[in-house]
């Protein structure tokens, strides 16, 4: 063989090149070796086996599934109120109760989150829930206005509807409102019902009076623009001014 072979034969290697054909003849490269296999047969078995299964524990453990997006949906549905002592998401009473009744569970949830910083919302549905729907329906307010007056101001569930509620409206009676207004004002205002009447809603009337307004330019007022009974009589007061002052008091009356 020639000098190339005797080398590779001293390193301890195979040739890598070869003669083609006689003495003389062109280097020809090796044969091509067969590749091995990417993956054993067994591997590939393995992890055909092992995705099916790891995607149904995924799902049991976190709902998610790309090929049940519907299913996931169902098993990630979120809980609407939490009881402070339940370690899991539940329901609470007064939120089947809502939910029973027509309130959507958007609206649910807003009754929850408004009802109190810290507090979970589960007021009694016999002695709060139930009679102060019950009581707002009395007033004449729709079933959709009682829904907004609910969601907008849920901590109206916290006030006693003989101690607390019928005083307010009561008070609005007095200062001439009628009693098919009295409606009209709560389901625009629903934060009315965070007054009170002595230390917020007289002085603030007395305010207008003290303007100059008459007793049926202040009822006509506040049958439009029930939000005045949000401002302070400082506040008000001083928007009254401006009003006068632009010559706008007359059309906002």
């Amino acid at each position: 063989q020639g000098p190339l072979s005797a080398t590779h034969r001293r390193l301890g290697a195979a040739p890598t090149m070869r003669r083609r054909s006689g003495r003389g003849g062109p280097l020809a490269p090796p044969p091509p070796r067969p590749l091995p296999m990417l993956l054993p047969l067994r591997l590939m078995l393995l992890l055909f086996v092992a995705a099916p299964v790891t995607q149904c524990r995924s799902w049991l453990m976190t709902g998610r599934d790309l090929r049940g997006p519907l299913v996931a949906g169902l098993a990630s549905r979120p809980r609407i109120a939490l009881q402070s002592s339940s370690s899991e998401a539940a329901l609470s009473p007064a939120a089947e109760h809502l939910l029973s009744i027509g309130f959507s569970e958007g609206q649910v949830r807003q009754v929850a989150s408004g009802f109190g910083s810290g507090r979970s919302f589960n007021p009694d549905v016999e002695r709060s829930v139930k009679p102060v729907l019950k009581w707002l329906s009395s007033l004449g307010l729709s079933e959709l206005q009682v829904q907004k007056v609910v969601s907008s101001h849920s901590r109206i569930f916290r006030s006693s509807v003989d101690q607390y509620l019928k005083p307010i409206v009561q008070w609005l009676a007095a200062v001439g409102i009628g009693d098919d207004q009295i409606a009209r004002v709560i389901a625009r205002y629903p934060a009315l019902f965070s007054f009170s009447v002595e230390g917020k809603l007289k002085p603030t009337v007395q305010a207008l009076r003290d303007q100059g307004l008459g007793e049926a330019e202040i009822t006509r007022m506040l049958v439009t623009r029930p939000a005045l009974l949000g401002y302070s009589p400082k506040r008000l007061t001083h928007r009254m001014a401006v009003l006068a002052a632009q010559g706008r008091l007359a059309s906002s009356l």
